[in-house]
């Protein structure tokens, strides 16, 4: 038996682990058993930015219809323990303007989620320049509003991923992406992802951007 957790950032798992994975168990929020699954081991997936980051053995302990499948960890979950400390590993704040430019386009994955969120914006976009970034690296970077609009700019105009309805999806309803980039790309999203967003309290050039394609 498999289950997924999955967490929109680093944050949310960060704060999974403080207040829950650190007692000894976790609420596996919107998951669900097959009648009749008996309540034994299990493996659990970490997934964060829709990205698997970690997988540990767990064994089930209950499960709410509606709510979720509680898991509990009969020894210490060394994996997810050793993924919070990657999560707020310190390296990179030691590391000189040149060298996290120069990292932004060649490190690794931990690097890459590090730079997306580095206080200094002129790197964002030289993490999109990096050759291993991979999509679901980009759909998190789409998200996040924290990152420098002209990252979200480059995201858009990438050939592949400027066409991709989640990455598109992603882009238009991030706040921090500029308005004509976000109104541009109002016809590349799903048609239930243009009736969400002219539904939606966004911003009203992009709600009224999916209005109108909707009437066409």
């Amino acid at each position: 038996m498999k289950l997924t957790a999955e967490f929109a950032s680093a944050e949310d798992f960060l704060a999974a682990h403080e207040q829950e994975i650190g007692q000894g168990g976790l609420l596996v929020r919107g998951a669900e058993l097959p009648p009749g699954t008996p309540l034994g081991e299990c493996t659990l997936a970490i997934r964060i930015a829709g990205a698997e980051a970690a997988h540990v053995q767990a064994r089930l302990a209950a499960a709410t219809p509606g709510v979720g499948v509680m898991v509990i960890f009969p020894d210490k979950p060394a994996a997810l323990n050793a993924l919070a400390t990657r999560l707020t590993s310190p390296r990179k704040e030691t590391l000189s303007l040149q060298e996290k430019m120069a990292l932004a386009m060649s490190g690794d994955r931990e690097m890459r989620f590090q730079l997306l969120r580095d206080p200094n914006k002129q790197i964002h976009p030289l993490v999109l320049k990096n050759p291993r970034i991979g999509l679901e690296e980009v759909v998190w970077a789409a998200k996040l509003t924290t990152i420098n609009p002209e990252a979200l700019k480059v995201i858009a105009d990438h050939p592949e991923w400027g066409q991709n309805p989640t990455v598109a999806a992603a882009l238009v309803r991030n706040p921090k992406t500029p308005i004509p980039v976000a109104v541009k790309l109002v016809p590349r999203l799903a048609h239930a992802e243009l009736k969400a967003i002219a539904r939606s309290q966004g911003r009203p050039q992009v709600v009224q951007a999916a209005k109108k394609h909707l009437a066409r």
